[in-house]
């Protein structure tokens, strides 16, 4: 059967064409250009070899429309332009290219009004599924928005609503490590630098950084944590007042990748050398971290192990709706590098 005419004339294949070829029903190409597990492999590569003999090419708004998927998921991030994201965001890719899925990425600056177009954008594109790293966790409106969400959610490094799918960071364990050392080396005043308390990482972390401290029979001195942004501006200032304290800090720890540069411009505005005069340590690796001599004592993680598991929620939540909540949790480790030592 002939296919119909482009704009230029040409006869455009159609699935009925690649049916006829393949001798195999529509339904049998349908499945197979949909990614269904249920074809056989015979039958599968017999479809492919006619696709490609006849230069087929689905229609996928046709597809969307037929199907109710776009077969499309997105991911949003508080800023792209950290580093270490781009492992998250290629094993994702990695996982959904394998089941014929695309993927759209997008920032959203920490910003609410951002957060609410995003995802009015993405039910207008019919987006499959989304990943998101929240601005919040306690804004009323955002968690309203996230629960009635038309597309299946799961969260990145955040805790609620607790009825998503949620694949989280264990900051707490990376973090008590880290202070550990630190105290181990005989740090008393140890200052914590860190976005607002609005998402678990933060809680999370000054939850291990308060354990270490227990662990010895000691607490932490609520003048020594300063939380409110994960700007680099912010941790300049913050350090530079910490630092003007008469009993100023002996060690930083500074849980935000963006605000090891901002401590670091502090140190160096007043002739202050690691760990000569001040120990540091990271609460996140960076390139900066890891090529700054000495190297920044880090708490690491997998990226891209998240990213994986993040997009196999999604496609395991669009094939059973009816799961509960799905939770993974990735482990942390303490690297130890030549910015600590003890205090002077």
């Amino acid at each position: 059967m002939a296919g119909s005419r482009g704009a230029g004339g040409c006869a455009k294949p159609t699935i009925r064409d690649v049916a006829q070829a393949a001798g195999v029903g529509i339904g049998t190409v349908s499945r197979v250009i949909n990614g269904h597990p249920n074809v056989g492999a015979a039958l599968r590569d017999r479809v492919a070899s006619a696709i490609a003999a006849l230069g087929f090419t689905p229609d996928t708004a046709a597809q969307s429309l037929r199907g109710g998927q776009s077969r499309t998921f997105a991911c949003v991030v508080r800023d792209l332009t950290v580093p270490v994201l781009a492992s998250f965001v290629d094993q994702m890719q990695q996982e959904l290219d394998a089941k014929g899925y695309s993927l759209l990425v997008a920032s959203s600056y920490h910003a609410f009004a951002r957060e609410q177009a995003l995802l009015a954008s993405f039910a207008r594109r019919r987006v499959d599924g989304l990943v998101i790293a929240t601005s919040s966790e306690r804004d009323r409106r955002l968690l309203k928005l996230l629960r009635e969400a038309p597309m299946p959610v799961t969260l990145l490094d955040r805790a609620r609503p607790e009825s998503l799918d949620s694949v989280k960071v264990d900051h707490a364990a990376g973090t008590r490590a880290a202070i550990a050392h630190l105290l181990a080396l005989g740090h008393r005043r140890i200052a914590v630098i860190s976005g607002a308390e609005m998402v678990s990482p933060v809680s999370e972390r000054l939850r291990g950084v308060r354990e270490a401290h227990a662990a010895l029979g000691l607490s932490l001195d609520p003048a020594l944590v300063r939380l409110g942004s994960f700007a680099t501006a912010f941790a300049e200032r913050e350090a530079a007042l910490l630092l003007e304290l008469r009993d100023p800090p002996t060690a930083f720890f500074v849980a935000g990748t963006a605000l090891l540069p901002g401590l670091l411009r502090a140190l160096q505005a007043r002739g202050l050398g690691i760990p000569q005069d001040v120990s540091v340590v990271a609460g996140a690796e960076s390139e900066l971290a890891e090529f700054h001599v000495p190297a920044i004592s880090v708490v690491q993680w997998d990226h891209g192990v998240l990213g994986a598991m993040a997009a196999r929620f999604l496609l395991q939540r669009i094939e059973q709706p009816g799961l509960p909540p799905q939770r993974a949790l990735g482990p942390t480790t303490y690297v130890p590098r030549g910015s600590c030592a003890p205090p002077r």
